[in-house]
């Protein structure tokens, strides 16, 4: 059986998306839908999220995935002099919810694998994982809900913890996929990674929400992203010729990454200690999602990789092209050098970097200012271009 690498199940976003904020909801099972609360409001949320390594070795399949623990802090209250009961739901579109029921304890497997709880001062509530059919492909196809009971003009502060996997995915740093140079595409593949929160559900409750921050740990992921590479382990029970081809578009194992937030609007701070990105809104009212995407390239970051990398260009490259090897790989310094900040003087190269999501200039760039790591990554390709000048 072939392996499909960094492939199995996972599409864009399309693996675990239990990001989604807390909301109002009525109905039971396939009834089951979300409502707007005239009576009870969240006052704030304040929701953490931290990026980490999963249970196991990152090898490109489901279990190697890494993991995002949320931590999540919602004030609410009881606008009426009157005892209020709401239904809270939260819900999950996720790959695997969407299979059929594995058994009467199926719920219960799913609250545990994600180790979701939630309580406030008073009560661990007891959670119930309703799976449905949605009506419109927007909609989750599963979600957790539990009741709660507020007495007259009560405040509750709820507590929601629990843990996904990220989303990974083959992806392209291309915008868009037409106009490009198709024998630089191979410079354009990259592997996503991505997490997030979908904030509007929490346009259920009422009125809008006081005060709202979302904070993304990023510090210690992006160190063992550094560490970890392309991928952490090959992938066990696998032919090593079905490995190698699997691996053939991917040979640098420890390549230049970056990171893309959004909304706009986050500002990096240092909280406990670590770097972090965080959104602060007044007055919110939520309809914006929270992402973070970590694009992995296939640019070298090592100066050891430098070689594996123009190997991978040069072989390509169609035949009656290989003689013009050099004047290739000058286009590519140009492109590696735009990744540092350099705007490209070549047509070529200029063209292929306006597309990329990475692309932008920096009007302090100066070779002067290059990383040691980054000259030494430079120089190296600068060998190889002068050795095909000599026909090596």
């Amino acid at each position: 059986m072939k392996l499909a690498f960094l492939s199995v199940v996972l599409c864009v976003f399309g693996l675990c998306q239990a990001q989604a904020n807390v909301g109002v909801y009525t109905g039971q099972g396939q009834s089951l839908r979300q409502i707007t609360s005239k009576t009870v409001q969240m006052v704030s949320e304040e929701i953490v999220i931290t990026p980490g390594r999963g249970r196991f070795l990152f090898d490109g399949g489901v279990a190697g995935l890494d993991q995002v623990e949320y931590s999540c802090k919602f004030v609410l209250r009881n606008l009426t002099d009157e005892v209020a009961e709401v239904q809270v739901g939260f819900p999950v579109d996720s790959q695997f919810a969407r299979g059929e029921a594995e058994g009467k304890d199926d719920g219960k497997r799913w609250v545990l694998d994600y180790s979701f709880i939630v309580r406030d001062e008073e009560t661990t509530y007891h959670i119930d994982f309703v799976r449905r059919e949605p009506k419109d492909k927007n909609e989750a196809r599963a979600t957790f809900v539990w009741k709660m009971r507020f007495t007259p003009k009560e405040i509750k502060t709820l507590d929601v913890q629990y843990r996904i996997p990220m989303s990974v995915t083959r992806y392209s740093t291309q915008r868009q996929a037409e106009g490009s140079d198709d024998r630089l595409r191979r410079l354009t593949a990259c592997v996503l990674e991505s997490t997030g929160y979908i904030t509007e559900t929490g346009s259920s409750w009422a009125g809008n929400v006081e005060k709202a921050t979302f904070t993304i740990y990023t510090q210690p992921f992006e160190r063992y992203l550094d560490w970890r590479g392309f991928i952490e382990k090959r992938p066990a029970g696998v032919k090593p010729e079905e490995i190698a081809e699997s691996m053939e578009p991917y040979p640098v194992q420890h390549p230049w990454w970056f990171r893309e937030a959004t909304p706009k609007g986050s500002r990096v701070i240092v909280k406990d200690g670590m770097q972090a990105i965080s959104w602060e809104f007044k007055d919110f009212k939520p309809k914006e999602p929270i992402e973070l995407r970590y694009y992995v390239t296939q640019i070298p970051r090592l100066p050891q990789e430098v070689d594996a990398f123009v190997d991978s260009i040069l072989k390509s490259m169609p035949e009656a092209r290989k003689k013009d090897g050099a004047t290739e790989l000058e286009i590519v310094k140009q492109i590696l050098l735009a990744t540092y900040g350099k705007e490209p003087e070549d047509g070529t190269a200029k063209e292929f970097v306006v597309q990329q999501v990475w692309y932008s200039t920096r009007k302090d760039f100066s070779m002067s200012r290059l990383t040691d790591q980054q000259q030494v990554v430079l120089k190296e390709l600068e060998r190889r271009i002068a050795a095909c000048k000599q026909g090596r």
